[in-house]
């Protein structure tokens, strides 16, 4: 039997969430099944370009407009050349301009993958521009029940529809058993976080924990791994906090394994979250964690049990969990036995087992083997 031809459409191939999940795709999926292409929309730095292209035929349509309706063009023809049997789209842009382009070549699968809750903030011309796509596609996954939920109440679509497939890891490539020392013995206390430096993700809040945390450790360090939009907005606060000597932001790196192997407790301070894949990263690398309690995170974290949760906008309630683990060695302990198992039931293989499934059962190919 011919492989099944196999399209991803993407915003960008950058180094978020979204794209790392990709690239767990097209390196594990089976090769004998399927022919795999990856299409990114517009350029962008291209940090996970050529790890794509290591098991997947890359185009970059290279249009740097968001708003370009030429994307739509590109894509008809892209679409019609490769003549997938399945596209599977990521992010706002990429759903909908596929979307459209779907329109006019009716002969390939397409679903589509969200990977947060409707953000309300948005002007409402986009969530209707997202709802209109929706109708659109054969099926929605999304990454947590939360997202599954939000999708319902938001965006009107049917609960039959969508699939639920939460995020996942390659365990093994994070899994760290080593030796974690008393924090209460170390010379300097790493606090750490992982992701986009956008109002989402709270960062602001982290920073104004960090003035009781110092008061009480003041050889604590803080230190951010991400970039965005809000970077020098958050680099002046941490200097107005008088805190400047203490936060480090590191931009965008592609192997974080490194941050999370120093790190002594790991926070996610998000105002709203769809799942939080680095969640499952820290726990498998061994780090306490202190997140809050919204949305898809409630999913992955049980409080005092996988890690400790937090009402969000909240500094001195995340000050509080960490100054908890600090002085609590054995309640540290605990936070990474339990996280280590809770991680490990989100490895990449049964996730892409799941995948694989739902694309042979949309193709109407229960026997294919």
């Amino acid at each position: 039997m011919e492989r099944i031809k196999l399209l991803y459409v993407i915003t960008s191939v950058g180094l978020g969430g979204a794209e790392k999940l990709l690239l767990s795709y097209v390196k594990n999926l089976n090769k004998n099944k399927y022919s795999l292409y990856v299409c990114c929309l517009r350029e962008k730095p291209d940090d996970l370009f050529l790890d794509i292209s290591k098991y997947s035929t890359v185009y970059n349509l290279k249009i740097n407009n968001r708003f370009n309706p030429l994307i739509i063009f590109a894509l008809i023809k892209l679409i019609r050349e490769i003549k997938p049997d399945i596209i599977h789209t990521h992010l706002f842009q990429a759903r909908v301009y596929t979307a459209i382009a779907k329109l006019f070549y009716n002969q390939s699968v397409i679903i589509t993958q969200k990977h947060n809750n409707v953000n309300l903030i948005k002007h409402n011309v986009f969530i209707l521009f997202e709802m209109l796509s929706l109708l659109i596609y054969n099926k929605v996954i999304a990454i947590s029940e939360s997202v599954k939920n939000s999708l319902i109440r938001y965006e009107f679509v049917p609960g039959r529809k969508i699939f639920v497939l939460p995020n996942c890891i390659d365990f093994r490539r994070f899994h760290n058993n080593g030796f974690r020392e008393s924090l209460l013995n170390k010379k300097d206390i790493i606090i750490g976080t992982v992701g986009r430096i956008e109002r989402q993700k709270g960062i602001k809040y982290l920073l104004l924990a960090m003035n009781p945390i110092l008061g009480k450790y003041p050889n604590t360090k803080l230190e951010i791994i991400g970039d965005g939009s809000l970077l020098n907005e958050m680099k002046n606060l941490s200097i107005n906090l008088n805190i400047s000597n203490s936060v480090f932001f590191f931009g965008k790196f592609g192997d974080v394994i490194p941050f999370y192997r120093r790190m002594d407790v790991f926070v996610l301070s998000s105002v709203y979250e769809g799942f939080g894949i680095v969640l499952l990263e820290a726990m498998a690398s061994g780090v306490p964690i202190v997140a809050t309690n919204v949305d898809g995170i409630k999913e992955v974290i049980t409080n005092m049990n996988t890690g400790i949760l937090v009402p969000p906008k909240n500094p001195d309630a995340i000050a509080d969990a960490v100054i908890k683990i600090i002085e609590n060695p054995l309640l540290g302990k605990n936070l990474i036995d339990e996280g280590y198992k809770r991680a490990k039931l989100f490895d990449v293989q049964e996730h892409i087992a799941k995948l694989d499934n739902l694309y042979t059962n949309l193709l109407g190919l229960e026997s294919y083997k």
